[in-house]
């Protein structure tokens, strides 16, 4: 395995089963079958042995979440994310976690994406295999909530966040903070401002813009405002009225 590279499904169940974190005995497959079913869950022996094995990677996500429960792990490991649970974990898949991402994550000069661009996105990358755009649409309306593992995955990469988000609400909470400032950001211009500045070197002029759509995301009132732009205004200009040189351009 390259350094980097997240670990396999395959993997983490396998030493989950035969390290477990909740007793000192090792896991068979049969008796971790027996516990997911008197839970109310529906696996075979068969099935966990060809997940620990690697001869099937794509369970779904309420497999994952009995597997996890079972083992006592948060089903986020699964993906990447923590093991250990915490007190007032719910570890479950977020229903509101995808539309959150269709509403936050875009380009700055358009609007969100569509299902239909998303599920082309994730079907032509190769490795989560191919998945609907109307399928996304019952995701988003929370009329289905259990996607297969590879989509889960396709979907992170798709939006440039860690799989775990659709898990773990502690990590979503920092996402979503995250999540926030850029579309403050975007709704403010910013985002397209350093699009464009990162085309060329940008002027004092660009630079104060950028500053100043900060200053404003803050929100730290129309007095300090004024007087931040102010100065911004004066740093465009020389002591003796002219316009001042960027010094990051060349003379």
């Amino acid at each position: 395995m390259a350094d980097g590279e997240p670990r396999s499904l395959a993997a983490i169940l396998d030493e989950l089963c035969a390290r477990p974190v909740n007793r000192s005995r090792r896991y068979t497959n049969v008796e971790l079958a027996g516990i997911i079913r008197s839970r109310g869950g529906e696996i075979t022996h068969t099935y966990i042995s060809q997940l620990r094995k690697g001869d099937k990677d794509n369970p779904t996500c309420r497999t994952v979440e009995d597997l996890a429960s079972a083992l006592g792990v948060h089903p986020a490991c699964f993906v990447g994310g923590r093991r250990e649970l915490r007190p007032g974990d719910r570890p479950l898949w977020r229903r509101g976690a995808l539309r959150r991402l269709f509403e936050a994550v875009h380009p700055p000069d358009r609007g969100p994406f569509s299902p239909d661009e998303v599920a082309a996105a994730v079907g032509c990358d190769g490795r989560y295999g191919s998945i609907s755009a109307s399928y996304l649409r019952e995701l988003l309306a929370g009329t289905t909530d259990n996607p297969r593992l590879k989509h889960i995955l396709g979907l992170a990469r798709h939006f440039g966040v860690e799989p775990a988000y659709f898990f773990d609400e502690e990590l979503a909470s920092r996402i979503d903070e995250q999540l926030e400032i850029h579309v403050a950001m975007d709704r403010l211009g910013v985002n397209a401002v350093i699009l464009r500045a990162t085309e060329q070197a940008p002027s004092l002029e660009v630079r104060n813009r950028v500053l100043l759509a900060l200053v404003r995301a803050l929100n730290p009132g129309a007095a300090a405002e004024r007087t931040i732009r102010e100065v911004l205004e004066r740093g465009t200009t020389d002591p003796g009225g002219g316009p001042s040189r960027d010094r990051s351009s060349p003379r």
